[in-house]
């Protein structure tokens, strides 16, 4: 059981499940923290939510985690910027891994990462910064994920693919291999991306369509 004390920045649905999956691995969570603009409630979830300005004056850097707790809204944006505003007071991001995590030895890792269930990332992986992992992504061999990236639920990142920043990559979406996806770029849920892709793409699959008159029983 961890003796750390954290902080999730944030206080969205992000933020609080995010202090739900620190309590259940035994960390002591002391409060949110967010910009002075975003306080709202004062008290969230039994814990307090102060000001980053609160958080410098009353938790030392020095005995104190951040745990990021914003989520993929604007593309990460917003991620990056309360990142940067927290490292230049001093403070380290945790890197939360969910036991169920399969990460090789070998693999390289920044700070401000979330690693939900079931995530693999196989050997020679390189993970930057904020990045947001959900249960079931899998990142494959000698691939390099920048900073700020969301990679949703089941998505599939191919071997020796680059993830440049801030991107968003759907649910059950599959990148190819040995390709490179640019900033900014948004993956559509089960869509597939075949090629690179340039600053700010977005890749979405072909819609599903309702079968006029056919039902469920004259298929299967």
């Amino acid at each position: 059981m961890s003796e750390r004390n954290f902080i999730v920045v944030g206080n969205g649905d992000y933020a609080r499940m995010m202090k739900r999956y620190l309590e259940l691995s035994g960390c002591l969570v002391r409060a949110y923290a967010v910009d002075s603009n975003c306080i709202g409630k004062t008290y969230q979830d039994s814990i307090p939510v102060i000001s980053l300005e609160e958080m410098e004056r009353s938790y030392d850097s020095k005995e104190t985690e951040l745990v990021m707790g914003i989520g993929y809204r604007q593309m990460g944006k917003i991620r990056r910027k309360v990142f940067a505003v927290c490292k230049d007071l001093g403070y380290v991001f945790y890197n939360y891994i969910h036991p169920t995590a399969i990460i090789e030895k070998n693999v390289s890792m920044g700070e401000g990462n979330n690693i939900l269930e079931g995530v693999i990332l196989e050997e020679s992986v390189s993970v930057g910064d904020g990045n947001l992992l959900f249960g079931g992504s899998m990142v494959a061999h000698e691939t390099t994920l920048g900073d700020f990236n969301t990679l949703s639920v089941k998505s599939v990142v191919a071997g020796c693919t680059t993830i440049r920043n801030n991107c968003f990559v759907g649910a059950a979406a599959v990148i190819r291999d040995h390709i490179t996806i640019g900033d900014y770029s948004l993956i559509g849920a089960g869509a597939y991306a075949s090629r690179s892709s340039e600053k700010y793409q977005v890749i979405v699959p072909a819609r599903s369509a309702i079968l006029d008159g056919k039902r469920s029983l004259d298929l299967l």
